[in-house]
């Protein structure tokens, strides 16, 4: 089966031309990544549905550790209950501070930096499936 390939053109949909198609391991991490990169009650009847890093995001007060955690629960709520292609996730999110500006000599702009990592299983096909992503988030000095 192959699944459409995002975003989806709706104009193009609307006059009935084929619409771009990718495999399920693509489907798969296309919809990781809108669940990462949605807020909770962004998607119209799933209040759940998104992560705790839009919540945290400018939180300067919370501990590393416990924001990884936070958010490597909310994704994994998340997932196991909207991602039913997967089975036997696992999330692992690691959090540290980067400096986004290394070309400048008189100024320098440290971000936080989230490398996000989803592995589970494909139910369809039983085959190991692995999703990476990196986000730059919450500015800790401007």
């Amino acid at each position: 089966m192959k699944y459409l390939k995002l975003p989806v053109d709706f104009s193009t949909m609307i006059q009935g031309k084929p619409q771009q198609r990718c495999a399920i391991e693509e489907s798969i991490a296309q919809y990781i990544m809108m669940q990462i990169t949605s807020r909770y009650g962004e998607v119209a009847g799933r209040n759940d549905f998104g992560s705790d890093i839009w919540e945290l995001e400018f939180n300067q007060l919370i501990k590393i550790y416990e924001w990884e955690e936070r958010v490597r629960l909310s994704l994994q709520e998340s997932i196991i209950k909207y991602e039913h292609r997967l089975s036997d996730t696992k999330v692992h999110v690691s959090l540290s501070e980067v400096d986004t500006d290394v070309d400048s000599k008189k100024y320098s702009e440290v971000r936080r930096k989230a490398i996000i990592t989803v592995t589970g299983t494909i139910t369809q096909t039983g085959v190991a499936f692995n999703f990476n992503t990196t986000l730059y988030v919450s500015p800790l000095s401007q």
